[in-house]
């Protein structure tokens, strides 16, 4: 047991994700790195696959990760080690502060994610408390209250042009609505039923949330166990901590 509780959000927030990368030993150039899984790739992930947001300081394989991880998440999946030892590996190679003295770690709260198919109102919610709202990109972040906004809720589907996403999630990229709803495909909490065109009119495609699709339900479930965990193994090195401080004063 570690004698001092580093400090989590630090390491999520100020440890780059990408010098994580790099001292795990992934071939990391720039933003971008080789998988270390390469055997779902095709060519060995030659042309690298996991991209690292700067500004989140989160990564993501394209191919094999429906989300994406933080640096501390990273070192239990190249590792293939527990919390307690990813965190500890950090702490031994990169300058993290203990949590100061006084301060309140987070609680565990009394919620479960729980959500049925066509149960549009709490999604948001239900994505903040289990901490995938975080893993989202902010284009992603606003193209999913637009899809949500249009569904037909006596039919489930949300007909709506490229265009029109565009328009009312203030996401000025085609492409960028492209890669939010395979990123939301790939996390399995939407179908695409796309339009063929025939004749002069082009189609649009229509949307189906699919929230009870039990790989999303599998995911949400993992992440939101994942945050626990943190908060817990924070919360036993902080009672340790104090208990060695306890010992080390004198009796009067």
């Amino acid at each position: 047991m570690m004698a001092q509780c580093p400090d989590f959000a630090y390491i999520r927030e100020k440890i780059s994700i990408v010098a994580v990368a790099q001292a795990l030993g992934l071939q990391v150039n720039g933003y971008r790195a080789r998988c270390w899984r390469p055997e779902g790739h095709r060519n060995g992930d030659a042309d690298p696959s996991i991209r690292f947001q700067k500004k989140q300081n989160r990564g993501r394989c394209f191919i094999c990760d429906p989300h994406t991880w933080s640096n501390i998440d990273l070192v239990m999946h190249v590792r293939c080690c527990e919390l307690l030892d990813a965190v500890s590996w950090i702490t031994a190679r990169f300058p993290v502060p203990s949590i100061p003295k006084g301060s309140h770690i987070k609680k565990r709260e009394a919620w479960y994610p729980r959500i049925h198919s066509g149960d549009t109102q709490n999604v948001v919610e239900m994505l903040v408390r289990s901490g995938l709202w975080s893993d989202l990109t902010h284009a992603e972040r606003s193209v999913l209250p637009a899809l949500m906004t249009f569904t037909d809720h006596d039919t489930g589907l949300v007909p709506i042009s490229f265009r029109g996403l565009m328009r009312y999630s203030g996401v000025g990229s085609s492409a960028t609505i492209a890669a939010a709803l395979r990123h939301f495909e790939q996390m399995g909490f939407l179908r695409v039923d796309r339009t063929r065109t025939v004749g002069p009119c082009r189609g649009v495609n229509k949307y189906r949330f699919t929230f009870d699709n039990p790989n999303f339900q599998a995911m949400v479930s993992q992440v939101f166990q994942r945050q626990r965990a943190e908060i817990e193994l924070e919360k036993k090195l902080r009672a340790e901590e104090r208990k060695v401080r306890c010992q080390s004063i004198p009796p009067v």
